[in-house]
């Protein structure tokens, strides 16, 4: 049976797990009809990664076998007929896909021509390099004997420091600061032949100079060529647990809260024509070096994080980059309207993600319920998601991917929003999670593993999503699956 209204036009998102949900929800929401698409990529563990009370509805799904673009393009097509209007990539794992998906359809794309810079990020820094924008210094090694040859060459003199990740990842999955060549070393055989967050087995690792300049995120939203900038966050990453690259929150920033931001959100937007994007939602990450801006990569899909930051930017500002999207895909009109730059009169409020973490691993015994409520009674609190639960296996934090959920803040004093993000992180810092002594053997979390990934992130999770724009949408179903 048919699940989607008849005679509404029909969008199709590839893997829409974390905020590619949230897309699928708030397309129907707006109007239309969805088509699940699985790309070849997306384990079957994340097919389920969609945040508690989300609830999605689907006309059909059709799951994408390698090689076969054309089989994949006709099921969407027998399904939607004429009224399919556009292809959305939902999560990391869609990426090439919505490219050649889009193409095979001649729907609003970018082309399957420069598809690897999207992807890729060793190939990102080299394109932006060649075009003598900024740029990391970098090296791409397959195995050992690269890894010393890289090692030797480095610059001498003054204190080392290198970080080395995958070139094909997510979430500051896999990614390590290195102070000595022994650390690089040590690094890479962590992640060589090892599978990342996205279930994608590493075969490629990089060693990159290390930025020193702090970090920001560049949300834009393309149509036909024209960028515009829907959001900038600016990230506070702290040492936790002897790991260097722990998120303890990000802010929402006007263009015009630091003077550096619109030279930096101009260098962006030449990194996208550089990639050969035009069209769709993409979510840059930057260092502000002395020398001005130096990409981290830009991934070519929605901000992830399960949308939870949706609702912040939209008290901040009156859109996200979600509704954005949806706007540059199918209401060209409002797209029009929006602001090229997010605040450029002012914010309607000043937004704050705050960071869950951990200092204790196990399995969880306990929330502190006290510390709980304490949390919940701050003036700007907005909102929480817990992705930790009773009786689940919990990790140290160390990175993004083990943070134990988040809590936005959301106030029209930015005085007072300060005062209770620091707050939030003194209560969270005095320890919220007890743990049994033991921890359960086939569940024991290992921080980087997809299967730690899923079992601190679990798609049951205990999620309190308080957003005031958030309406679930009708009981789900789907009209029929196809596998090409």
């Amino acid at each position: 049976m048919s699940c989607g209204i008849a005679g509404r036009d029909v969008v199709a998102i590839v893997d829409p797990i974390s905020t590619g949900a949230v897309i699928a929800s708030r397309a129907t929401e707006s109007g239309l009809n969805v088509i699940c698409v699985w790309s070849e990529s997306v384990p079957e563990e994340l097919k389920s990664f969609v945040a508690k009370g989300l609830t999605l509805k689907y006309e059909g799904v059709v799951q994408h076998e390698e090689g076969k673009i054309k089989a994949t393009a006709s099921a969407v097509r027998s399904i939607a007929g004429d009224r399919l209007k556009g292809v959305i990539v939902g999560c990391e794992t869609g990426v090439l896909l919505g490219d050649e998906l889009a193409e095979a359809l001649q729907l609003r794309g970018n082309g399957t021509k420069l598809s690897p810079l999207r992807r890729n990020k060793w190939l990102q820094t080299e394109a932006v390099r060649k075009t003598g924008a900024n740029s990391c210094t970098q090296s791409l090694v397959t195995g050992m004997a690269q890894v010393d040859r890289v090692l030797a060459s480095w610059p001498a003199g003054g204190k080392f420091k290198a970080v080395v990740k995958p070139c094909s990842g997510a979430g500051s999955d896999g990614v390590t600061i290195c102070n000595s060549h022994e650390e690089v070393r040590s690094a890479f055989l962590k992640l060589d032949g090892t599978r990342n967050v996205l279930g994608l087995t590493t075969y490629e690792v990089l060693i990159q100079e290390y930025l020193v300049g702090e970090e920001y995120v560049v949300d834009t939203v393309s149509r036909d060529g024209e960028h515009k900038c829907v959001a900038i966050w600016k990230y506070d990453k702290r040492i936790f647990n002897n790991s260097p690259v722990v998120y303890y929150g990000m802010r929402f920033l006007a263009i015009d809260d630091e003077p550096e931001l619109r030279g930096m959100v101009s260098y962006i937007t030449g990194v996208l024509d550089t990639l050969g994007i035009k069209n769709g939602c993409m979510h840059s990450e930057v260092k502000l070096e002395p020398r001005g801006p130096v990409l981290i990569e830009v991934n070519c899909r929605v901000h992830g994080g399960e949308g939870t930051w949706a609702p912040m930017a939209e008290a901040a500002c009156g859109y996200s980059a979600v509704s954005a999207l949806l706007d540059a895909q199918f209401a060209p009109e409002a797209f029009a309207l929006l602001p090229a730059m997010p605040g450029e009169s002012g914010l309607k409020a000043h937004a704050m993600e705050a960071k869950l973490r951990s200092s204790v691993e196990g399995t969880l015994k306990s929330i502190d319920a006290k510390k709980r409520a304490q949390i919940r009674k701050l003036e700007s609190y907005r909102s929480e998601m817990f992705a930790v639960e009773e009786g689940r296996p919990i990790s140290k934090t160390i990175d993004a991917v083990t943070a134990c959920g988040n809590v936005n803040l959301v106030h029209k004093d930015a005085k007072q929003l300060e005062a209770d993000y620091a707050t939030f992180h003194e209560i969270v810092g005095s320890g919220m999670f007890t743990v049994e002594d033991e921890l359960k053997p086939q569940a024991a979390p290992s921080g980087s593993s997809l299967a730690s990934f899923m079992a601190q992130s679990p798609p049951s999770s205990p999620s309190v999503m308080a957003f005031k724009s958030f309406t679930p949408s009708p009981p789900a179903g789907e009209r029929f699956v196809l596998k090409v």
